[in-house]
Parts: C-alpha cells; sequence; structure tokens
C-alpha cells in the first residue's frame, strides 16, 4: 500500500504495519484473501506514530467529512429534492410493542 510504503520512508512504520501486513498474510495463507483497507492503514500507521486511539477515531470521521459534504451538495443542485414525509402521515405496520418484564 503506498501509506505503508510512505510511512517506511518516513522511518515511521513499526509494530503497527508489521502487525496488519501479518494479518493479511496470515489470511492469505489460510485461503481467506482480506485486503487491507483504508481505515486499517491509517490505523496501522497511527498506532505507529503514538497517537491515542480516542483521537484515531477523530481521524476516521474527519476523512470522511470532505465527501460528505460533496455528496450533499450533489445531491441538493443535481437531484430532484427528496420528497418530506410529515410525522402525522407516517403509521407503523409492524409487531405490537412488547412488554420489557
Amino acid at each position: 500500500a503506498k501509506l505503508f510504503q510512505l510511512a517506511q520512508e518516513l522511518g515511521v512504520a513499526g509494530e503497527g504495519v508489521q502487525m496488519i501486513t501479518a494479518i493479511q498474510s496470515s489470511l492469505e495463507d489460510a485461503g481467506k484473501a482480506l485486503p487491507i483497507n483504508v481505515d486499517g492503514a491509517i490505523a496501522a500507521v497511527l498506532l505507529d506514530l503514538d497517537i491515542p486511539s480516542e483521537l484515531a477515531n477523530a481521524m476516521f470521521f474527519i476523512a470522511r467529512v470532505p465527501g460528505l459534504i460533496l455528496q450533499a451538495h450533489e445531491e441538493q443542485t443535481r437531484e430532484r429534492p427528496m420528497r418530506r414525509i410529515h410525522p402525522t402521515e407516517i403509521s407503523y405496520d409492524g409487531p405490537a410493542p412488547r412488554s420489557w418484564d
């Protein structure tokens, strides 16, 4: 992965990158190929950078914000408006409520 290559070049790849690539390799050996997704790659590098997990979670959210903003903009400018349903126009037809006792 490009991120792992960059981490190696910058001298920050460590146990996190080694661990996730070892897991991937073990899964491949077991016949269950599972590619490392971007979240896994980012998590491994953040681990190697000693970023606390509480902050690492924020990195995943931050990485998605531009895409969410652009998708919302596209929906607003290119698509038909979604229909609005007033709460009084909705009726529930699922199972009857159950007691928690």
